[in-house]
């Protein structure tokens, strides 16, 4: 997204063309681009003239478009518009049209598409369309005069204030929100969240559905559906996140008003909430050295989890939060709760749950110190999903630990994982050429030519890629 007036103060010649361009509806966008033609012509009264045509075009388009999409507020104002049109240039249709056009800014506040600020800017570019049409406005026979930069400022914001943003008013944001959060076919695509509910949404309504995000995903209030308060918040957790890509400071005052009650909440869901938000800098903006003391306190494995008990998924999620350098300064204790985990439980369960470039030297040592088959098989498994985050010299380093440790080179899975990741590697690209091929010789040197723990699938898959001859 091109910048804004907010964020610039100003907008320049070539912002001012992208933003013509970005005009939502293609027939308001010919409007634009009149004004914008006949400013570069040195029109200055009609390129003001146009602007605010454009400004009329549009809220009438976008009132009808919602009257159109099932808003009853709005069915009144298309069927006076469908009367006036009916009338053609007679002039009771003209009558009409004027008096509808009269009141469009009126409407357009009502219907949530400008707040009171964008009134008070496009009445202004209303008064001064006026004096461009009409020069008997102005007494002492004196014309009126624009200057260029009224004109171009009046296309700005013209353009920033209504035309770039689509028919949906505020209200409609928010419940729209809530209905993709709450879809049984919801799918996490951070894109999407923002272009919808957050890159072409007015300021206010922006930070009301930051408000949103931010009370539910950090104090799991009830529902408006079907979905547990935890499973939502998660849900909102990703929309949150989405939002803070875009202005973080917003997302992080929003947190910050949930900071007493969620202090107050039991410990079960500030656990919850630690897990669902702590690798994120704006959580930690909003905890003292209190709540962090209580955080650190839920996270005290020994005495949560009995011998035999299955390992606590929220408790596994909140130590997982160690790979984040906002949470391992925000909890100073924190790093040393997750070393002093099981290891099986630290590398099976915590980092199986969250995979992180910061969990790999564990990876690595976990496949080195394997202790049977089937933690050879997990710690190869461990290594698939964190293949993402691998570099040629930790991929050579994980595939000699892997060779040199015989509960990992001979478990049954092993071969088959090893292919696996020869897959999953393909972003290192010729590069990881050498490594696995090292490994195959390694491991061949070791078993017998031919044998299945001598890796005749991955000999093969190297020899199909150009990797071996």
């Amino acid at each position: 997204m091109p910048p804004t007036l907010a964020a610039k103060g100003d907008v320049g010649l070539a912002d001012l063309e992208t933003f013509v361009g970005q005009v939502w509806s293609p027939d308001v966008r010919l409007l634009a681009e009149d004004a914008w033609r006949c400013y570069n012509a040195g029109a200055i009264r009609a390129c003001i003239a146009a602007t605010w045509t454009a400004v009329t075009a549009d809220i009438i388009t976008k009132l009808v478009w919602l009257a159109d999409d099932g808003d009853n507020k709005a069915v009144s104002f298309r069927n006076s518009i469908a009367a006036a049109q009916s009338k053609g240039l007679q002039r009771d249709g003209v009558r009409a049209m004027q008096s509808i056009e009269s009141s469009l800014l009126a409407n357009a506040v009502e219907f949530e598409l400008i707040d009171s600020i964008g009134l008070r800017e496009l009445e202004r570019i209303r008064e001064d369309r006026n004096l461009c049409v009409h020069p008997s406005l102005r007494t002492l026979d004196d014309v009126y005069e624009p200057r260029p930069e009224v004109a171009r400022g009046h296309l700005a914001v013209a353009l920033t204030t209504l035309l770039i943003h689509p028919p949906v008013q505020g209200r409609k944001v928010v419940s729209g929100l809530a209905a993709y959060i709450d879809d049984p076919s919801f799918v996490p695509t951070v894109p999407y969240i923002q272009a919808t509910f957050f890159d072409r949404v007015r300021s206010a309504t922006k930070q009301t559905i930051v408000n949103l995000a931010a009370k539910h995903a950090v104090l799991e209030i009830d529902t408006p559906g079907q979905l547990s308060a935890a499973d939502y918040a998660d849900r909102m957790a990703v929309a949150l996140d989405a939002f803070a890509q875009r202005d973080r400071e917003s997302v992080r005052a929003a947190v910050a008003k949930q900071k007493e009650r969620f202090r107050t909440l039991d410990g079960a869901t500030q656990l919850r909430t630690l897990g669902r938000l702590g690798d994120h800098d704006y959580f930690w903006s909003s905890v003292d050295r209190a709540l962090a003391t209580r955080l650190l306190g839920l996270l005290d494995a020994p005495s949560s989890v009995a011998e035999g008990q299955a390992f606590p998924r929220d408790l596994a999620a909140g130590l997982a939060v160690v790979r984040s350098r906002d949470a391992r300064e925000g909890l100073p204790g924190l790093e040393q709760r997750f070393e002093d985990l099981p290891w099986i439980d630290r590398m099976a369960v915590v980092i199986a749950a969250r995979p992180d470039p910061y969990f790999l030297p564990s990876v690595l040592e976990f496949i080195k110190e394997a202790w049977s088959f089937r933690t050879g098989e997990q710690a190869g498994r461990l290594l698939i999903k964190h293949a993402p985050f691998l570099t040629v010299d930790i991929l050579a380093t994980a595939l000699e630990n892997w060779c040199t440790n015989v509960q990992c080179r001979r478990a049954s899975e092993m071969p088959e994982i090893a292919v696996r990741l020869l897959q999953h590697t393909a972003h290192l690209g010729q590069s990881r050429a050498k490594p696995f091929a090292e490994f195959l010789s390694g491991v061949q040197e070791m078993e017998e030519e031919g044998d299945y723990y001598s890796y005749p699938a991955l000999e093969a898959a190297l020899v199909t890629h150009g990797y071996l001859r």
